[in-house]
């Protein structure tokens, strides 16, 4: 929208520019009073258009804001609000519109005064036949008209040099007003920084705060493949220790087995032993 401001802002002064090249050069060349008179008329039939064009910037400018303002309210570091561009450039355009009106009046009044000044060189010729006193009181007159015209011009140089030393006064406030805004925008810039610079370190610090619980977790981890190892560890060992005592009690079994068959064979044999002693107590 700024870059929109500035190419149409450029576009009036260089219409500007090129209506008061157009008007002098029409001043310098015309030729008599029909020139001047045409001139003078042709300027003064171009302020109503600078006038309208200020009026349609003006418009397109507010339609711009409204339309920026309906498309989305975002924030842009270092930016100028709509309200303060508008305002700022109402003020150029007022400022370079009473330049135009200042320098169009001079000149129209320029020209009454070199209007007045032919009218009355040549209402104040006489015939050839008039006498000596009254030539000389004529040329006297005359004189003193050229001398008047001369210091009237000269008020116009002092007059037009005060308001080119008041339109040097506007640029300097102009420029001015443009540090002003440049001095907000680059505090704004600089806020946008500081807080550009505090979101970066507080993702470095999630970053860094993340780091640090991936090593406590790589870390314990690790610590649980480790005790994972001793625990397989331990299970083998338990399994081998299981397999001796199936071992041990398979043998165990084995050797009650062989226990309970001698114990059967030494019931026979001491049934037997007891019977043969019953047997002969009972012969003798």
């Amino acid at each position: 929208m700024a870059q929109a401001i500035r190419a149409l802002s450029e576009q009036n002064t260089e219409a500007g520019t090129r209506a008061l090249a157009d008007a002098e050069q029409r001043f310098q060349g015309a030729a008599g009073l029909e020139g001047v008179l045409s001139s003078l008329q042709n300027n003064a039939s171009r302020v109503p258009e600078l006038e309208a064009s200020f009026r349609s910037v003006e418009r397109r400018l507010q339609d711009g804001g409204e339309d920026g303002a309906i498309a989305g309210n975002f924030r842009q570091s270092g930016a100028k609000t709509d309200a303060q561009i508008l305002k700022k450039v109402s003020t150029r355009l007022q400022d370079f519109e009473a330049q135009i009106t200042a320098q169009l009046s001079n000149m129209q009044g320029d020209f009454d005064k070199k209007l007045s000044h032919l009218n009355r060189g040549a209402s104040g010729m006489r015939p050839l036949d008039t006498t000596s006193a009254s030539a000389g009181l004529d040329t006297i007159a005359e004189d003193l008209d050229a001398l008047k015209y001369d210091v009237g011009e000269l008020k116009d140089l002092l007059s037009n040099n005060k308001g080119e030393i008041n339109h040097v006064r506007r640029i300097v406030l102009a420029c001015e007003r443009d540090m002003e805004d440049f001095t907000a925008a680059m505090d704004a810039v600089n806020v946008d920084l500081d807080e550009m610079r505090a979101r970066v370190d507080a993702t470095h610090s999630i970053i860094t705060s993340r780091q640090r619980v991936e090593a406590t977790m790589t870390a314990e981890i690790s610590t649980m493949r480790l005790d994972i190892g001793d625990i397989q560890e331990a299970l083998k060992n338990h399994d081998s220790w299981m397999e001796d005592v199936s071992n041990t009690l398979q043998q165990m079994q084995e050797k009650e087995e062989n226990l309970t068959e001698d114990i059967i064979n030494l019931k026979g044999e001491m049934n037997a032993k007891l019977d043969t002693k019953v047997v002969r107590q009972q012969i003798f």
